[in-house]
C-alpha cells in the first residue's frame, strides 16, 4: 500500500490551472502511483477543475474533499468566518469510489454526549479532513490535516492540533494514519528531540502551544502510532531528503505501526511544482 500526501501551494485565489495541471502530471507520471492521495490546500476556486484531474487523469474514482465548506465558510457572513479567507481545503482520493467514506467529526455522537470537552474549538474545519478507507484488504481511518501557520493564524493552529490529538486519543482502537503539513517543527535534533520557537507567543499559551504540536509529533505513540519517516531512517546523519519546506520538516504521515511501514521519502522532483515536498510511505499490512 503506497500513500502519499502533498501541500500542493494553493492558498490563494490565482493559482493558475496550468500550473496545478502541471502538478497533475507529475502525480500521473509517478512510477508506483499512490494507493491513498492525500493533497493539502487544494483551491477552492479550482474545485470542479482539480476534482476532474483527480478522476480523469489520475484514475481516482473515490474523491472527498472539505472544499464546499471552504466556499459556505467563505461567503458566511456569520462571524468571525466574514473576514476569514477560507480558500483552500484538502482532498483525499483511492481508486474506488467504493472504499472511502467520509466520516465528518460529530459533536454529539455517542463518545462524546457526556463529555464537557468535545474537541472541535477551530474555526477552519476544512483542515480537518477525516475518512475510513478499505486499503489492503482492511479498514482505516484516514486523517488528512493540515495545521494552518501559527505566524499568521495564532492560537488556530494549537486549536487543529488539540482537536486532533483528542480525538484520535479517544477513538476506537483502530488503525490509522495521520498525514498532511503541520507546519511544525521548526527544527529538530540529531537525537530526536523536536523544538518549536515560541519565545514570541504570548506567555500566557507557550505552554499550551508548545504540548499541542508535542502531542501531534510524538504523543500518538500511546495509541500505536509512528513517524513513519523516523521509523524508516532513524536521527542523527539522514541519507535522504529530510526537509519539506525551507529548512524544516513540516510535512509528516503518521500511522498505526501495526500497517507495517516499510519505506518513506519526500520526492526532491515535487520540489519543482510546490513550495512543499510530497512524502510518500510504502505498507505492507
Amino acid at each position: 500500500m503506497r500513500v502519499l500526501t502533498w501541500n500542493v501551494k494553493g492558498a490563494f485565489p490565482y493559482q493558475a490551472e496550468d500550473e496545478i495541471a502541471a502538478q497533475f502530471e507529475y502525480l500521473k507520471n509517478l512510477n508506483n502511483k499512490p494507493d491513498l492521495l492525500m493533497l493539502n490546500e487544494v483551491n477552492q476556486y479550482r474545485r470542479e477543475f482539480i476534482r476532474n484531474l483527480v478522476t480523469d487523469e489520475l484514475g481516482y474514482e473515490g474523491v472527498v474533499d472539505t472544499l464546499s465548506w471552504a466556499n459556505e465558510l467563505r461567503d458566511s457572513e456569520v462571524p468571525p468566518h466574514h473576514d476569514i479567507g477560507h480558500t483552500n481545503g484538502n482532498l483525499t482520493a483511492v481508486r474506488d469510489a467504493d472504499c472511502i467514506e467520509h466520516t465528518p467529526l460529530e459533536l454529539f455522537d455517542e463518545t462524546y454526549d457526556n463529555e464537557d470537552s468535545k474537541h472541535l474549538s477551530t474555526h477552519y474545519p476544512e483542515k480537518i479532513l477525516v475518512t475510513t478507507c478499505e486499503l489492503a484488504g482492511g479498514e482505516i481511518e484516514i486523517w488528512n490535516v493540515r495545521a494552518v501557520p501559527g505566524s499568521m493564524k495564532g492560537e488556530e493552529k494549537i486549536k487543529i492540533f488539540e482537536t486532533v490529538f483528542q480525538r484520535i486519543l479517544n477513538g476506537e482502537e483502530r488503525h490509522r494514519i495521520l498525514a498532511g503539513d503541520f507546519n511544525s517543527p521548526d527544527t529538530e535534533l540529531a537525537d530526536g528531540q523536536v523544538v518549536t520557537y515560541i519565545n514570541d507567543k504570548d506567555p500566557k499559551i507557550r505552554d499550551r502551544w508548545r504540548n499541542a504540536a508535542l502531542n501531534i509529533l510524538k504523543g500518538l505513540g500511546h495509541v500505536g502510532m509512528v513517524d513513519v519517516f523516523r521509523y524508516q531512517w532513524g536521527y542523527g546523519d539522514v541519507d535522504t531528503l529530510d526537509e519539506s519546506f525551507g529548512n524544516s520538516r513540516f510535512d509528516h504521515i503518521i500511522a498505526s505501526e501495526e500497517l507495517n511501514p516499510i519505506d518513506c521519502f519526500y520526492d526532491r522532483e515535487s520540489f519543482e511544482h510546490s513550495d512543499h515536498a510530497a512524502l510518500i510511505a510504502d505498507f505492507d499490512p
